[in-house]
């Protein structure tokens, strides 16, 4: 995995790059395991799949701000469009699987410290309800 940078990313991709990474090396300390990343379907993507340390399979949405102050809309940008199109990549990858193993989805929040480098603002586990899937 290469270097998280030392200073915030010039653009928006490369902010979400490091937002990803920082999140997955954050999880790896934390027990879990990265399964897969930017796993995509044709109805959205999942930034990172990992299963805890308890086992769970976990759906994790990074969301990256270049400035602190907008940590908070950042998990507030999590919206209902976005958790279904979330709802709907857990348990397609559930089916992919064949898996009946527990599935949540967690949001992450990265924004730049006080000194300017990238760093975890919340880690919101079980950060959408799960319901029926409408197709």
């Amino acid at each position: 995995m290469p270097p998280l940078p030392d200073r915030k990313p010039d653009s928006k991709q490369a902010l979400g790059t490091a937002g990803e990474d920082l999140a997955a090396t954050y999880l790896q300390s934390r027990g879990y395991r990265i399964v897969e990343r930017n796993y995509r379907r044709r109805w959205g993507e999942a930034d990172i799949i990992a299963v805890d340390a308890d086992g769970t399979q976990v759906i994790v949405e990074v969301r990256s701000r270049s400035d602190r102050r907008y940590a908070v809309e950042a998990a507030q940008s999590v919206g209902p469009r976005k958790q279904r199109q979330l709802r709907r990549l857990a348990h397609g990858w559930l089916a992919e699987q064949e898996s009946e193993i527990d599935i949540r989805v967690d949001v992450m929040i990265i924004a730049p410290d006080h000194s300017g480098r990238l760093a975890v603002v919340a880690h919101i586990q079980d950060a959408i309800e799960d319901e029926p899937i409408d197709d």
